[in-house]
């Protein structure tokens, strides 16, 4: 019995150090792993290069913005082919993008940038909506050190007003 017991306190010390190494990442830890793949993510998308930001997305990865579906229609992408094809096709209009942050912060798997978007967009009419100071938030989900998850939200009303504007007929000169 006593043997029995010892072999028992030998084997639960010397699974300690595995079982403490397979613990889950620490809330800091988890952030900052975030930070590393969101940040570099972000940037991407708002520099619209999808070629750098295509490995950062998992397969799996997609991306919604449900604030847009009165202005666009519904935006809502599955899946990293669709995701990209979205970005390249429906953001090739845009002709500049500019993100002023007030808070940005990384909890666990989830990134938030929070702030307002300056952007330009060619119209159909060869006119361009310039819009600028548009409150803005994208939300990331990082999951094993790829974008699962992608969501804007924003308010729309600034770039309906620059479409307007742009779409106004100007005055003659004198």
């Amino acid at each position: 019995m006593r043997s029995t017991a010892l072999a028992a306190l030998l084997s639960a010390t010397l699974l300690l150090p595995a079982a403490a190494s397979a613990a889950p990442p620490s809330y800091a830890e988890s952030g900052q792993a975030t930070r590393a793949v969101a940040e570099p993510y972000f940037d991407a998308y708002m520099a619209r290069q999808w070629d750098r930001l295509a490995p950062l997305l998992a397969e799996n990865g997609g991306f919604e913005d449900p604030t847009a579906a009165l202005v666009f229609g519904p935006v809502k992408q599955q899946g990293k082919a669709a995701t990209l094809k979205n970005f390249r096709e429906g953001y090739a209009a845009i002709r500049h993008m500019a993100f002023q942050p007030s808070r940005v912060f990384y909890a666990g798997e989830h990134a938030v940038f929070e702030g307002t978007l300056d952007w330009t967009l060619a119209l159909a009419d060869g006119q361009q909506a310039v819009t600028t100071g548009m409150p803005f938030i994208t939300v990331l989900r990082v999951v094993d050190g790829l974008v699962v998850e992608h969501r804007d939200y924003a308010d729309y009303a600034p770039f309906l007003e620059a479409v307007k504007a742009a779409k106004a007929p100007t005055a003659p000169s004198r």
